[in-house]
C-alpha cells in the first residue's frame, strides 16, 4: 500500500466516525471531478439532497502515483441484526461494480444518518494490478426484545418507555423537496391530419430510504405497547433522554441502573432520588430539630423540586422569625456510562460528577447571590434543587438559615367613602424577630387624610364638615410568645372612619365602587378609643381569644355633592346613623379552619368581631375544607361604658368548600347573627353583595338575621342561591329568595348578576364586577 492509500485509509473512517456523532458535521477536503461509474441507478439529484448540511463537502480523493482510482466495490462486515441488502439499500449502492470515494463517502454518510450503527470503520485493501476495495466494519446499535422496570413508586413505566422511545424519532422524518432540473416537454405530433399534444415528464429520482423502515426500530406503537428493535441512536442515548425528562420534571436525584442481555432483555432499576437526610446550618443546635420538623422532609423520601419549594415555603411560615439563605452550590453533571462484559452483557449505570465552573457561570452566580440577599428575589439554583438555600449534597439535602432581620412593610390606602370623599393613606407594620423564638414583636400604624376636592361639605353644618375631615389614625403593639401558646397579646389606640359591613363587600370594592358610581354599599362611623386583645392557638386548627374595647361612637353625614366619576348628579349615598355614646365591651372569640397553614400573623390592624382573625390566602381551597368563627360581645357601662349601654350580640360564620372537579367546586355558606338590646351600629340588616345578593343594601334590618348562600362554579361560570330572613319587632320576616350567576376571572375577579325573587322582581338584575370576597 502506497502511501496515497494509507492517506485514505485514515481521513475516511474519520470523516464518517465525525458524521455519525453529529449529522452536520462533514470533512473540509479538496473537491475533485467524479470518476468512475455509478453503482447504483440513484440520479444526482439524491446525493444533492443528502448533503444537507450547511457546510456542503467536497469529495475525498484516491491517487496511486497522480492517477485517480477508483473503488472495485466495498465489502460489509460486522453484521448481527441487519443483512447485507438491507444495508446497501440504506445506502444506495444495491448494485455490484466499481465506484468512486466520493459515492463511497455519501453511501456511509447515508448509513450514518439512520442511527442505527454505533461506529462505522472503513478501510482499503489494496491487491497488486486491482482497484482497492473498501472493507467496512459495522457496529450496530443494541436490539432490545423486551424492557422491564424496577423500583417506581411515583412514576409509571409507560412514563418512562415514552422518555426512552419518543414517536418523534420514526413518525416525523425529515421532509426533503426534491430539485426540479427540467420543465415537463410537449411534443406535438400529426397523425393522419390529427394534431395530437404528448407531455414527457421526467422520471422522479431513485433515492436510497432517508429513514430505516420504523419496524426496525425499538419504539412504542399505536397502543404505547413496545415493540422490539435496534435503538436508534443508541441505548445510551434513550436512557439518557428518560433522564432528561425526569430531571426535568423535577426528579432531581433520578439515576438509572440497567442491564440490556445477550438475548435483548433490557432491566432498567429505577432510582426516583430518594435521600439519605437532612442537614441544618445556620442555627443552634436546639432548633435543628424544630427546622427539620418544619421543612417536612424525611429520610426515604423522593425528593422533588416543587417539594423543595414547598419545604422552604412551609419553613418560613411555620418558623417566620428564620430566614432561608443561598447556599454555594456544587454543580453536577448527570450522565450514563456503558461497560462491555465479554459475554455480550451491557450494564449501564448514572455517574454523577461534580463540574467544574468556568468563570462566566462563577461571575453570574455571584450576580444571583447578591440579589438573594439584598433583595429576597427568587432565583432558580443551576445544579441544585431549584429552591433558594436547599440543595443536595450528594444523596443529602443542606438547608442553610439565619435569624431573619427586622422586616419593614408598607401599603398604600386608597380610600374613598361618602362620608370622608378621597382619603388616601399608608398602612405599615415593623416586625422585630427573636432568634430564639421567645417573643417576637409588631408595631403596626395607619393613617388617611381626607381631601378638600370638589367642594365636598355638609350643607349647613361647617363644624360637622370639619370632624369629618380630620385625620385618621391606628397605633398598635403587640407580641407573640410561642412557649405560652400565645398568637399575639397587644392593644391599639385610635381615632378613625370605621364600619361594620365588611363580612358583605371587601374594602376594595366598596373604595372602588365608591369612587366610580356612589354605591359604596356600606355605613360608617367614627370610633375613638382604645382596645387590648389576647389570641391563643389551640393545635393546628383552633383559635381562642378575648379582646377589651372602650370606644367613643359618632354617626357620620354623606358629603355633597358626590365625589364620584359617574352619578354625580345623584343625591348623596345615604348613611346610617349611630348611636352616639361610649361603650365599654368584652369580645370572646373561637375560631375554626380545618386548612390553616400555620401562618403566624393573624388578623390587621382593623379589627372587627364580624370578621376571622386567621388570614386564607386560597380562595377556591383545592381539598374539602371547613372555615368557621362565632364571636360574643358584651356591652356593660361597668365595662367603662356611659350608662344605658348594655347589650350583647353573637355572631357566627361558617362556610364549607367541597371541590369537585379540577376547575369545578361548591361553596357553602351559613351566618346567624343577633343579640339584644343593640345599638343602632350593631344591628343586622340583609340585602346587598354577599348579604341575600339581589336586593337592596340592608333592605331588611331587624335585631337577629339568618342567612344561607350556596355557590356552585364550573371553571369559569358560577351560580348561586341566598336565602335569609331577618327578626324585626313583629317577628321574622318571610324567607327571601336571591339567585344569580357570575363569570369568574381567576379565584378572585368576577362578574356577577343577581335577582330578587318576591313580589319586586325584575328582568333586569343587579351587577358587580368584584375583586375581592369577604367570604
Amino acid at each position: 500500500m502506497n502511501r496515497f492509500a494509507l492517506l485514505l485509509s485514515c481521513v475516511l473512517p474519520l470523516a464518517v466516525a465525525a458524521q455519525a456523532a453529529s449529522p452536520d458535521a462533514s470533512p473540509q477536503v479538496a473537491p475533485a471531478p467524479a470518476a468512475g461509474l455509478p453503482l447504483s441507478t440513484q440520479s444526482e439529484e439524491c446525493a444533492d439532497v443528502d448533503d444537507t448540511s450547511d457546510a456542503q463537502p467536497g469529495a475525498l480523493q484516491l491517487r496511486i502515483d497522480g492517477q485517480l482510482q477508483t473503488l472495485s466495490g466495498i465489502e460489509w462486515k460486522g453484521f448481527q441484526r441487519l443483512t447485507v441488502d438491507q444495508v446497501r439499500t440504506l445506502s444506495g449502492l444495491t448494485e455490484t461494480g466499481t465506484l468512486t470515494v466520493d459515492q463511497a463517502t455519501r453511501a456511509l454518510r447515508r448509513l450514518a444518518r439512520t442511527k442505527l450503527f454505533a461506529s462505522i470503520t472503513p478501510t482499503l485493501r489494496l491487491e497488486e494490478g486491482a482497484a482497492p476495495t473498501l472493507e467496512v466494519l459495522l457496529e450496530e446499535h443494541p436490539f432490545v426484545a423486551s424492557i422491564t422496570f424496577q423500583g417506581l413508586q411515583d412514576l409509571t413505566p409507560r412514563e418512562l418507555r415514552e422518555g426512552m422511545f419518543p414517536r418523534a424519532a420514526w413518525e416525523s422524518p425529515r421532509r426533503r423537496e426534491h430539485r426540479k432540473d427540467t420543465e415537463d416537454d410537449e411534443v406535438v405530433l400529426r397523425i393522419n391530419d390529427q394534431s395530437v399534444t404528448v407531455t414527457v415528464s421526467p422520471a422522479p429520482p431513485v433515492c436510497p430510504p432517508s429513514q430505516p423502515p420504523r419496524e426496525w426500530l425499538a419504539r412504542l406503537d399505536e397502543r404505547d405497547e413496545f415493540q422490539p428493535g435496534i435503538v436508534a441512536g443508541g441505548l445510551t442515548a434513550a436512557l439518557e433522554r428518560a433522564l432528561t425528562q425526569l430531571l426535568d420534571d423535577g426528579y432531581l436525584l433520578a439515576g438509572f441502573a440497567a442491564t440490556l442481555h445477550p438475548d435483548g432483555r433490557l432491566e432498567v432499576e429505577v432510582d426516583e432520588g430518594h435521600i439519605e437526610g437532612v442537614d441544618v446550618e445556620g442555627v443552634d443546635p436546639d432548633m435543628v430539630p424544630r427546622v427539620r420538623e418544619a421543612l417536612g422532609i424525611q429520610p426515604g423520601d423522593i425528593f422533588l423540586r416543587s417539594d423543595a419549594s414547598r419545604a422552604v415555603d412551609r419553613l418560613e411560615k411555620t418558623l417566620p422569625f428564620l430566614q432561608v439563605q443561598g447556599v454555594e452550590r456544587h454543580p453536577e453533571d448527570v450522565r450514563l456510562v456503558e461497560e462491555k462484559s465479554e459475554e455480550g452483557t451491557r450494564r449501564y449505570r448514572t455517574v454523577r460528577e461534580e463540574r467544574k465552573e468556568t468563570r462566566r457561570e462563577r461571575r453570574r452566580e455571584h450576580i444571583h447571590l447578591f440579589d438573594s440577599d439584598v433583595f429576597d428575589w427568587w432565583t432558580t439554583v443551576e445544579g441544585g434543587t431549584g429552591a433558594p438555600g436547599l440543595v443536595t449534597r450528594g444523596r443529602r439535602v443542606l438547608v442553610s438559615v439565619r435569624a431573619r432581620r427586622p422586616d419593614f412593610d408598607l401599603d398604600l390606602l386608597p380610600v374613598h367613602t361618602q362620608v370622608t370623599g378621597l382619603a388616601p393613606g399608608l398602612e405599615g407594620a415593623l416586625r422585630v424577630w427573636d432568634p430564639r423564638d421567645r417573643a417576637h414583636l409588631t408595631l403596626e400604624a395607619a393613617f388617611f387624610l381626607p381631601w378638600r376636592l370638589g367642594g365636598q361639605r355638609i350643607p349647613d353644618d361647617p363644624e360637622q364638615t370639619r370632624r369629618q375631615r380630620r385625620l385618621n389614625w391606628l397605633l398598635g403593639a403587640k407580641t407573640r410568645v410561642p412557649s405560652l401558646g400565645l398568637a399575639e397579646l397587644g392593644g391599639q389606640v385610635h381615632d378613625f372612619t370605621d364600619t361594620l359591613d365588611r363580612w358583605r363587600m371587601g374594602a376594595i370594592d366598596s373604595f372602588i365602587y365608591s369612587a366610580l358610581l356612589n354605591r359604596p354599599d356600606a355605613d360608617y362611623f367614627r370610633r375613638k378609643g382604645a382596645a387590648a386583645f389576647a389570641t391563643w392557638r389551640l393545635g393546628s386548627h383552633w383559635l381562642l381569644g378575648g379582646e377589651y374595647r372602650r370606644d367613643s361612637y359618632a354617626s357620620l353625614v354623606s358629603l355633597s355633592p358626590p365625589l364620584s366619576l359617574f352619578r354625580r348628579d345623584s343625591p348623596a349615598f345615604p348613611n346610617a346613623p349611630v348611636t352616639e355614646a361610649r361603650f365599654g365591651s368584652v369580645i370572646g372569640r373561637l375560631e375554626y379552619a380545618s386548612d390553616d397553614t400555620h401562618r403566624q400573623e393573624l388578623g390587621s390592624l382593623f379589627r372587627s368581631p364580624e370578621l376571622p382573625l386567621l388570614p386564607h390566602e386560597d380562595e377556591w381551597p383545592n381539598r374539602p375544607a371547613l372555615r368557621g368563627f362565632v364571636t360574643l360581645e358584651v356591652g356593660n357601662p361597668s365595662f367603662g361604658g356611659d350608662e344605658g349601654t348594655r347589650f350583647w350580640k353573637l355572631v357566627g360564620d361558617s362556610v364549607l368548600y367541597v371541590p369537585t372537579g379540577h376547575d369545578d367546586s361548591l361553596r357553602v355558606r351559613v351566618r346567624a347573627a343577633g343579640g339584644e338590646d343593640l345599638p343602632l351600629q350593631k344591628l343586622e340588616g340583609l340585602g346587598g353583595w354577599s348579604a341575600l345578593r339581589g336586593y337592596g343594601l340592608k333592605e331588611f334590618r331587624g335585631d337577629a338575621s339568618v342567612l344561607a348562600s350556596a355557590e356552585y362554579r364550573w371553571e369559569g361560570v358560577g351560580a348561586f342561591v341566598d336565602v335569609g330572613s331577618v327578626r324585626q319587632e313583629e317577628g321574622w320576616t318571610d324567607a327571601k329568595l336571591g339567585l344569580g350567576a357570575s363569570l369568574h376571572f381567576g379565584d378572585e375577579v368576577q362578574f356577577t348578576a343577581a335577582w330578587r325573587a318576591d313580589e319586586r322582581a325584575s328582568w333586569v338584575p343587579e351587577a358587580r364586577l368584584l375583586f375581592t370576597r369577604p367570604f
